[in-house]
């Protein structure tokens, strides 16, 4: 026995036209939205590495001015303000920079680009002082008063290292939180 269909046959194709395109939307919105978490995390890298690129050639550029001139550069680290400065002074007197000295370049530490310490190569910890509310790198002609490393954190906090070498090297980015190379006092060597 056959039975006869009451509903008229443009109708039910209209619903499974529908239905398809509603799964095919549904599985676009759902690519869709698996591009974009996945380039958000991307992008939130490559911003990482911009600004710690940024940070390293500010190192590099106070080492190379100090050795070109008679001037003096200061790589100032902000705890409390989350920024960095380089600034140019003339006095030598280390422990404070006046205020009316050349400010060459200020930048910012953000959520994905975060401060955490700085450990110079005399083991001058600031994770160990309290108050501690800035670091200072200084270049003078003969390269860095101090060499050492600033462990900065990406948005997902993991470490990375500045490494700052009293040598002339260049400056560079290291992932993880790498140990340093301490100087060699002079008793100690072996010639």
């Amino acid at each position: 026995m056959m039975r006869t269909c009451t509903v008229p046959m443009w109708i039910s194709r209209r619903g499974y036209v529908l239905l398809e395109v509603l799964i095919v939307v549904g599985l676009m919105a759902l690519l869709l939205s698996l591009g974009v978490i996945s380039y958000s995390s991307l992008w939130g890298n490559r911003q990482f590495q911009q600004q710690a690129q940024e940070l390293v050639n500010l190192f590099q550029m106070a080492q190379e001015a100090a050795a070109q001139s008679d001037r003096r550069y200061a790589v100032v680290l902000d705890f409390v303000e989350r920024k960095y400065v380089l600034r140019q002074f003339a006095t030598l007197d280390l422990q404070s920079i006046p205020d009316d000295e050349a400010i060459i370049h200020t930048g910012y530490f953000t959520d994905r680009f975060q401060l955490d310490y700085v450990l110079y190569d005399d083991l001058e910890d600031t994770r160990e002082k309290e108050n501690v509310t800035e670091a200072r790198f200084y270049a003078g002609r003969s390269g860095w008063q101090y060499g050492g490393k600033v462990v900065v954190r990406d948005g997902e906090g993991n470490p990375w290292s500045i490494l700052i070498s009293r040598m002339v090297q260049p400056v560079r980015l290291a992932e993880g939180d790498v140990p340093i190379l301490l100087p060699v006092k002079p008793d100690e060597m072996s010639f």
